[in-house]
């Protein structure tokens, strides 16, 4: 483990910044599969895109949560269903009960700018000492830096950078 990803950890949370063309659910789904293949009890939400729009798959108990509503044709409002967020926000409260290693959410966002969503599931864990990855979108990243005091690492979007500030993160909790 480098001393880098070491400091970095030492706050127990850390963003990914979302970027066009970085498949950040796809790097969250291997992290999760790496740790969890190590004995890492994870808990969160893998974010998919389903005939019906976006989901969100429980990493614990493989539930689903359909986080996206029809607008109807020609709409380009926001799709997020807040109710369908909200529902997935209090299934991961609960999941913290179980006394998780990680948390791993798949964005920070507007809702979570506003005070909704995934909010309190990023301070409850940080309460509790579990450490937290999640992407952050980056028209949130001054919510972020605000909600996080500027403590929260920043990762590169790089598998084994990643890996490395989770197993140190891991490894500070211990």
């Amino acid at each position: 483990m480098d001393q880098a990803a070491e400091d970095r950890a030492e706050t127990g949370i850390a963003a990914i910044p979302l970027a066009e063309n970085v498949p950040v659910d796809a790097l969250l789904a291997g992290v999760v599969a790496a740790l969890a293949a190590e004995g890492c009890r994870v808990a969160g939400f893998r974010q998919m895109r389903t005939d019906g729009g976006i989901a969100l798959e429980d990493l614990a108990g493989g539930d689903m949560f359909a986080i996206s509503q029809s607008l109807g044709p020609g709409s380009r409002g926001c799709s997020l269903d807040p109710r369908g967020l909200a529902e997935a926000a209090g299934a991961a409260l609960r999941a913290l009960e179980t006394g998780p290693d990680l948390v791993v959410l798949p964005r920070y966002g507007k809702a979570e700018a506003e005070g909704h969503g995934f909010r309190a599931v990023i301070a409850r864990a940080c309460e509790r000492q579990i450490p937290v990855l999640v992407a952050v979108r980056p028209a949130c990243e001054s919510s972020w830096l605000e909600f996080t005091g500027g403590l929260a690492a920043r990762l590169d979007p790089d598998p084994d950078a990643l890996l490395s500030w989770c197993r140190a993160a891991l490894a500070d909790r211990r």
